[in-house]
C-alpha cells in the first residue's frame, strides 16, 4: 500500500497525530527508495528530473513607478503555470475549476497562488498571446513530460497546469473526485525545494527600467548543499487582464497573460530590458520565478527519499483537510 494512502486511511479512521508521525516516519525508514509521486493518479510528474521545480512568485507593478519586496522563503506563494489559448473551450473549465480552488485556498488564510497562462503562439492564428519566448521556456520546462503522458506525444497541451513547476496537470477531467479536488490537493502538498529560510529581495527601478533580484541568503535543507543544486531565476511579464472579443471559446476577457520570459543569471543582480507593452489597459506586472534542480549525482546527499525531513512531513499534515473533504464529497 503506498506511504500517502496508509497515512490518509489512518487520518480518516481517526488516528491521533502521534501515531501518525509514528506511521510517517516508520514507512520512510522501511521504504527509503518511495517518493512521494509513488502510485500517484491525480498528476504527473512535470519535468524529466525527479528533484527539480520553481518557487518565487514575487509580483511587481510595471506602471511607471518604482516598487520593491522582500520576502521570507516560508512566505511566498504557490506557483501555477498554465499552458492555454484563446480557442481552447476545455481550457475554460479547467480555469473554472482552478479560480475556484484558489479563491477556496486564500478564504482559508493561506497566500493566494500566482497564477500565470501560457498562450499558444507557434503555428498559432487564432491567439493573438504568447511569444516565441514563452513557447521556449514552456516546452524547455514541461515539453518532455508534457509529450510522455499525452495520447499524441504533444509538447503544448492546451489545457495544461503545472503547481511548483514539479505537478503536471494534462486536460479537464478530474483524474479523482474532482477538478477542483485534484487542485486542491496538488496545491496541499507544497514544494520539495531543498530550502529552509531566507528572503528574497526583488526590486524595480522605472527611472532606468532595471530590475534587480537577490535570493543569495536562502538557506538549504542540509549543511553544505549549496554546491549541490542548481538554481535559474526568470522574469516573467504577466498582464492581469486582457480583452479579445474574438476568441473561439467566448471568454472575451482573458487573465494571467504571459507575454514574455526573460532567463537571468546567478542568484543575484541586475538587469536592464524593456518593459513588453500589454495588450490593453496599464496592468502589466512582473513576476520573478526561480527554478531549482539537483542533479541525480547529488540527490543521495538530500536523502534517499526526495523532500523527506520536517518539510516532507508539514506537507503531508497540511493535505489532512483535503483527505476529509473528499471522503465527504
Amino acid at each position: 500500500m503506498p506511504i500517502i494512502r496508509i497515512i490518509l486511511d489512518e487520518l480518516v479512521n481517526g488516528g491521533s497525530m502521534r501515531a501518525l508521525l509514528a506511521i510517517a516516519l516508520t514507512l520512510l525508514l522501511l521504504a527509503p527508495s518511495v517518493s512521494l509521486a509513488e502510485s500517484n493518479t491525480i498528476w504527473e510528474q512535470a519535468r524529466n528530473e525527479s528533484q527539480s521545480g520553481t518557487f518565487g512568485g514575487l509580483s511587481l507593478s510595471v506602471n511607471d513607478t518604482d516598487s520593491n519586496l522582500s520576502i521570507n522563503y516560508q512566505d511566498l506563494p504557490r506557483i501555477i503555470e498554465t499552458y492555454t489559448a484563446t480557442w481552447c473551450v476545455n481550457c475554460v473549465t479547467s480555469e473554472e475549476a482552478m479560480n475556484q480552488v484558489t479563491d477556496e485556498w486564500n478564504d482559508t488564510g493561506k497566500i493566494m497562488p500566482v497564477q500565470i497562462h501560457y498562450h499558444r503562439h507557434w503555428y498559432e492564428l487564432e491567439d493573438p498571446f504568447g511569444s516565441n519566448s514563452t513557447e521556449e521556456r514552456w516546452v524547455e520546462s514541461y515539453g518532455e513530460s508534457s509529450a510522455r503522458y499525452s495520447s499524441k506525444g504533444d509538447e503544448r497541451i492546451a489545457p495544461s497546469s503545472v503547481i511548483d513547476g514539479q505537478r503536471l496537470h494534462i486536460g479537464s477531467i478530474a483524474k479523482g473526485v474532482s477538478l477542483e479536488d485534484d487542485y486542491f490537493q496538488s496545491l496541499s502538498v507544497g514544494s520539495l525545494a531543498p530550502f529552509l529560510d531566507g528572503f528574497i529581495d526583488f526590486r524595480y527601478d522605472s527611472q532606468s527600467s532595471t530590475f534587480s533580484w537577490d535570493f543569495s541568503s536562502i538557506v538549504t535543507s542540509c549543511e553544505g548543499c549549496s554546491s549541490t543544486y542548481t538554481t535559474t531565476p526568470w522574469l516573467m511579464f504577466v498582464e492581469d487582464e486582457a480583452h479579445f472579443e474574438d476568441g473561439g471559446n467566448r471568454q472575451e476577457f482573458y487573465s494571467h497573460v504571459l507575454h514574455s520570459s526573460v532567463e537571468l543569471q546567478g542568484d543575484n543582480g541586475t538587469i536592464s530590458i524593456t518593459t513588453p507593452l500589454p495588450w490593453d489597459g496599464d496592468d502589466m506586472t512582473v513576476i520573478l520565478l526561480i527554478d531549482w534542480e539537483i542533479p541525480s549525482e547529488n540527490q543521495d546527499i538530500f536523502g534517499a527519499v526526495p523532500g523527506v525531513g520536517i518539510a516532507t512531513l508539514l506537507s503531508l499534515l497540511a493535505a489532512v483537510p483535503v483527505a476529509r473533504r473528499s471522503q465527504k464529497d
